[in-house]
């Protein structure tokens, strides 16, 4: 994938520099940008993720390249649009021979290291078919790695009740009795209403909580580490996905009153494409748009309608929460890389794989609806010896951009030819304000199916529905909450054709590889 750069007789540049920076990537899952306070949040705070905020980029206008987990995750990674790597929904195995970041840099001698949530395979399939199957107990511990170029993993399987598997499942039943252990699996629901609006009260002790155990394998690593050795550490938390579960020991909480209710407008989805009202009236398991894959994250058609205000509080509070368990252990890895000594030498990324509706535009959760609550990340990078700080640049960005500028941080490293993304380091520098005019999104729910593209510029967002008439268009300058779909007004025919054109453009270079869509 990587091609150091060579010196004299050919020796890697690696080996004659120890000061070669550290990566860390920190990702949770399914998290909303206004979950953050440093990017506006008046009704909860992250102070640890807002230091890290300021002592870096905040990026106002990231973007990850697909709504759903497995197929952003490997976006993030590779660098890759989904039409390349391939891996276009959560029932599926990123490809093997995909190349990563991980093992590009593990060939010029990184030490490469992942804990916690991968989701590189699915969580749901037979052992014999997934490293990542929650009912394997066999392969864990012992099974150590390597995985996807690195060397080494420490995995979390799932999510909350249903996630303690993996290495960290194996961790917490080495530390509890069976009969604890299984009691660990369950939550009391404070709601009414199923998937949308759902809250937990947990009473998994903190100190066997998935975040915490996820730090806490973060700061032994960091505190163990072979200095001479530069290291890409992946960090992926379970959290705010889906339960929203928080353990009853949790106190620095948001309250419920505090939380806006979902942004919604009665009649809004009436100008969108029919899978809109159907997901909301818990009508998708019968649409015709179903393909063979359940829609992600739709948990089998739930009808939204019924979630009541009580219920949308709590489950959005809820979510909060999460995120403000996440951001008190992000602040211990944070203090973890000063009294270690590698603040200044470390490349910290913060993101997500994609956002979450909570409700908005009547809809909870994740899927082929790719409004801006979903679609646009929190994203954060500190490298204080390259990256001013205090920086938010309005320009956009993509989850395909990081791996470009990753390596454009570390330096004398020869650009991969195959990356999807761009070097957004000379906009961190001040050199141009932006680098991109465009950013991709794509959504396969089946390749048979639903399949779904879409374009955001600086002022519009047009998406594409292969093989159907209808399609969406907004005005993001003038109307930022998404309500009026302009894809059929004249006034708007020619940004609507100018931006087709400009999906079919990048469509072609895309899809060379469309052999990876597997139609089997």
């Amino acid at each position: 994938m990587l091609r150091p750069a060579v010196t004299g007789k050919g020796t890697n540049v690696l080996s004659m520099n120890s000061q070669q920076p550290n990566i860390l990537i920190i990702t949770t899952d399914q998290q909303r940008t206004d979950s953050l306070s440093c990017y506006g949040s008046t009704f909860t705070d992250t102070p640890h993720l807002d230091r890290l905020a300021a002592e870096g980029v905040c990026f106002e206008r990231a973007y990850c390249a697909n709504p759903v987990c497995t197929p952003a995750r490997a976006s993030i990674f590779s660098g890759r649009y989904v039409s390349r790597h391939g891996a276009w929904n959560v029932g599926m195995n990123v490809p093997a021979d995909e190349p990563m970041l991980s093992h590009g840099l593990a060939e010029i001698g990184y030490r490469t290291h992942y804990i916690g949530k991968a989701h590189f395979q699915p969580f749901g399939a037979p052992a014999s078919q997934s490293v990542e199957a929650r009912g394997d107990t066999t392969r864990y511990p012992a099974f150590q790695g390597p995985y996807y170029g690195f060397e080494t993993v420490e995995l979390a399987l799932g999510h909350a009740t249903y996630g303690i598997a993996g290495h960290y499942g194996e961790w917490v039943r080495s530390h509890v009795s069976e009969e604890t252990f299984a009691r660990y699996s369950k939550a009391t629901r404070l709601g009414e209403s199923g998937f949308g609006g759902e809250a937990y009260d947990w009473e998994i002790p903190l100190k066997y909580h998935n975040s915490v155990w996820t730090a806490d394998r973060t700061i032994d690593f960091l505190s163990n580490h072979d200095a001479t050795h530069p290291f890409l550490l992946a960090v992926g938390f379970q959290d705010p996905h889906h339960p929203h579960c928080v353990p009853t020991e949790f106190e620095a909480r948001v309250h419920p009153a505090e939380v806006p209710l979902p942004d919604f407008v009665e009649g809004e989805l009436d100008d969108k494409p029919p899978h809109f009202l159907e997901a909301r009236c818990g009508q998708l398991e019968k649409s015709k748009i179903r393909g063979t894959f359940p829609i992600a994250g739709q948990g089998g058609g739930a009808d939204f309608r019924k979630v009541p205000e009580n219920d949308a509080r709590l489950g959005r509070a809820y979510y909060y929460n999460m995120v403000k368990l996440i951001d008190a252990q992000i602040g211990r890895m944070l203090e973890c890389l000063d009294t270690c000594g590698l603040t200044e030498n470390t490349l910290v990324l913060f993101t997500t794989d994609h956002g979450e509706l909570l409700g908005d535009h009547g809809l909870w959760m994740k899927g082929p609806f790719h409004y801006e609550p979903l679609i646009r990340v929190p994203t954060l990078m500190r490298f204080p010896e390259v990256i001013p700080a205090g920086q938010r640049p309005q320009a956009l960005f993509s989850h395909v951009d990081i791996v470009p500028t990753i390596l454009a941080a570390i330096g004398n490293l020869a650009m991969p030819s195959d990356t999807d993304g761009v070097n957004a380091l000379p906009m961190l520098t001040g050199e141009k304000e932006s680098v991109r005019e465009s950013v991709l999104v794509e959504c396969v729910d089946d390749a048979r199916g639903l399949r779904l593209k879409t374009i955001v510029t600086d002022t519009l967002k047009l998406t594409w529905y292969c093989g159907h008439a209808y399609g969406e268009l907004y005005d993001l300058e003038n109307d930022p909450g998404e309500r009026i779909n302009q894809w059929d007004n004249p006034a708007y025919a020619a940004d609507k054709s100018h931006l087709l054109s400009r999906i079919l453009e990048m469509m072609e270079p895309l899809e060379r590889r469309v052999e990876r869509l597997s139609y089997a």
